[in-house]
């Protein structure tokens, strides 16, 4: 659980996949390693979820996670799975108290300082602001950094290529993308775009936190947005 919570803290970035793929999930996880992301969360309700989180734990260099999860039994599943941690975007009690007993990080979600502090009674490894889009954007996620300074937020919902460096910058432990890394599954350049988002991302992410670069941010933005037309 620690190992996990580290890698967190130290890449910044978790691709989220907020709907199940079938079985173009095998090849958008590999795209998702080659654009050097090393997290990533697979939905709950992904078919036979289980045995494709333990595939790609053993095949890819990705720190796996289920994520979108609702209930205890699915906490169960991600446990049985051996997933690096757990991603629920509500605050349940339950759900938090059946990660910890089974020594799984669990990242909750909330949305409102009431709900946070929940989350931190409850003793989330860490607490999702979603939609922090919809709630305020930066300066919203800002001033709770302020006001739960050793609580580690991340910034989830409406993140993208260009919002992700920004609240990293402002506070943010890691910035959790889903729409931003993956496109409509039935567009033949998937993988590709998959692969130039998720380089793109981690490129502009690594600079937000202070590391090298490999690539001029404008750049980066020129060919993302190219991708993206």
């Amino acid at each position: 659980m620690g190992r996990t919570r580290n890698e967190i803290f130290d890449c910044g970035l978790i691709a989220m996949l907020d709907t199940p793929v079938g079985p173009r999930l095998y090849d958008w996880a590999i795209a998702v390693s080659q654009g050097d992301i090393k997290l990533l969360g697979i939905p709950a309700t992904q078919e036979n979820v289980a045995e494709v989180t333990s595939e790609l734990a053993d095949e890819v260099d990705l720190r796996v996670g289920v994520c979108g999860v609702l209930n205890t039994e699915q906490v169960s599943m991600a446990f049985a799975a051996a997933a690096h941690f757990v991603y629920s975007p509500i605050c349940d009690e339950t759900i938090i108290a059946a990660c910890k007993a089974r020594e799984i990080t669990v990242i909750c979600g909330a949305a409102t300082p009431t709900e946070v502090a929940r989350a931190v009674a409850a003793r989330a490894d860490m607490v999702a602001i979603n939609p922090v889009g919809a709630m305020g954007g930066p300066n919203y996620f800002q001033a709770l950094c302020r006001q739960f300074r050793d609580v580690p937020l991340l910034a989830a919902g409406c993140v993208d290529i260009e919002s992700a460096p920004v609240y990293l910058e402002t506070g943010a432990t890691a910035a959790i993308v889903d729409r931003g890394v993956f496109p409509d599954p039935s567009d033949p350049s998937a993988l590709q775009i998959i692969r130039a988002r998720a380089s793109a991302l981690s490129e502009v992410c690594a600079e937000a936190m202070g590391m090298p670069k490999r690539s001029s941010l404008t750049d980066i933005l020129i060919d993302a947005r190219s991708l993206a037309d």
